[in-house]
């Protein structure tokens, strides 16, 4: 075993023991050497130490620079703080205490059990944490596991990102999956699994796969290839989604597009359009500015909508229905509804009735409670119960019960179970079938809604 003191240059030989307390100059440590901290608790070494293969030194080492261009496993057995860089070409490193330094670039791998604080990271594997790391620049190219918190700028990484703990970062590039505990990230763009456990913040989500947020997110935009699920409360100005999104809710935003499906478990509101392709379901009330759907929606309290409703099959609302304009393919369920034009084409079916300027149903349509609207039109074979109009169209063998309208036109082969009371004019196609003769009155019966 060899000691020494103080000297300005040492090598250690390769599988030798050397106790050292200050090198003022260069460290050279052999393959398979033990470097031992001689009276302190550490070894300093004022200039740079350079490793040749496996190594440990037992203690913590202060160093300017560390370097190495051989493969090997060298093992800090305490904490490692260098002034300024960290140069390991395909070593290992393994750091039992902390770490500082301005900057590491290891072509293998890092292992730091403390805190790890630099200005940047490049790894060519992978990164270990135990504790906290402060570190403005993270590259790593295989694998990244960060078991505390990470503040820092950007982290750029090949495989895939975990951190336990809170994140605060303003970019994050990850080409398989990244898995963060909540925090603060301003862009994140990730090609496999995005997914968070606490409440994150961020202006823009870009990931090419899944992305599972947890609750209390809130943000900017999101685009996303595959699914997006988020539990809790969530606020967001834009979702672009190619698959299905599940947010347990509440949820508010700007817009929403989705390819295949959406579901909210409590309530949704977006300022602005929701274009959905397939089918939407909301556990609460629904608020939008236009909502246009390919399949059904389906919103279990009040649906209001400031401008269009447009919907390829049902739209079935557990409550109060409010829109600009709804136009549905299919079925229209709603305990009321308001809108300013109604366009169905197979069923209405409500409690109280539907109110509109101008009120649809299609052909071989029905209706279920009173329509009240200044222009209706009823397409052939279509059956309805109560009409309340300024201006009445009837198509052909149409079955209504009463009717009251200014003015009302009926088709051939329609009847009317019950009465039919207009103001100004009548016109009745052939073969029409009626309960009552039409009686003309100066004033029509008040409508219920």
């Amino acid at each position: 075993m060899v000691r020494t003191k103080m000297v300005e240059d040492y090598r250690a030989e390769e599988g030798t023991t050397a106790e050292i307390d200050v090198i003022e100059g260069r460290l050279t440590a052999g393959e398979n050497s033990i470097i031992k901290a001689k009276s302190a608790d550490k070894v300093t070494v004022n200039g740079t130490v350079e490793f040749e293969g496996d190594c440990e030194v037992a203690s913590s080492l202060t160093a300017r620079n560390i370097e190495g261009e051989e493969k090997g496993r060298i093992r800090i057995r305490g904490d490692l703080i260098v002034e300024d860089s960290i140069e390991l070409e395909k070593a290992r490193l393994t750091v039992e205490g902390e770490l500082r330094a301005q900057s590491v670039d290891i072509g293998n791998s890092l292992k730091v059990m403390k805190n790890i604080q630099c200005e940047s990271v490049e790894i060519g594997g992978s990164l270990e944490v135990d504790g906290d790391s402060d570190v403005d620049k993270i590259e790593v190219g295989g694998s990244v596991s960060l078991k505390g918190n990470l503040k820092g700028e950007s982290v750029d990484v090949g495989g895939t990102f975990e951190v336990n703990g809170s994140t605060e970062i303003d970019s994050l590039n990850v080409g398989g999956t990244a898995r963060v505990g909540g925090g603060v990230i301003k862009d994140i763009d990730v090609g496999g699994t995005f997914e968070t456990t606490g409440k994150l913040s961020f202006e823009k989500i870009d990931v090419g796969g899944t992305t599972r947020l947890g609750a209390g997110a809130e943000g900017g935009s999101i685009d996303v290839g595959g699914t997006l699920d988020a539990d809790g409360s969530f606020e967001f100005q834009d979702i672009d989604v190619g698959g299905v999104v599940r947010m347990k809710g509440p949820a508010k935003g700007k817009r929403v597009e989705v390819g295949g499906e959406l579901k909210v478990d409590d309530g949704l509101a977006i300022e602005g359009e929701i274009e959905v392709g397939g089918a939407v379901k909301v556990g609460g009330e629904l608020k939008a500015g236009k909502v246009e759907v390919g399949g059904e929606l389906g919103v279990d309290g009040a649906l209001t909508v400031e401008r269009e409703i447009e919907v390829g099959g049902a739209v079935r609302a557990g409550r109060e229905l409010k829109a600009g304009k709804v136009e549905v393919g299919g079925c229209l369920k709603a305990q009321v509804c308001f809108a300013d034009e109604v366009e169905v084409g197979g069923s209405v079916e409500t409690e109280r009735g539907t109110k509109a300027r101008r009120f649809e149903i299609g052909e071989d349509g029905s209706v279920e409670g009173p329509i009240v609207a200044q222009h209706v039109e009823i397409n052939d074979d279509a059956e309805v119960e109560d009409i309340y109009a300024d201006s009445l169209e009837m198509g052909d063998d149409v079955t209504a019960r009463n009717i009251y309208a200014r003015d009302a036109s009926l088709g051939s082969d329609c009847r009317v179970t019950g009465e039919l009371l207009y103001t100004d004019k009548i016109e009745l196609g052939e073969d029409v079938r009626l309960q009552s003769q039409p009686k003309k009155v100066n004033e029509l019966p008040k409508p219920p809604i």
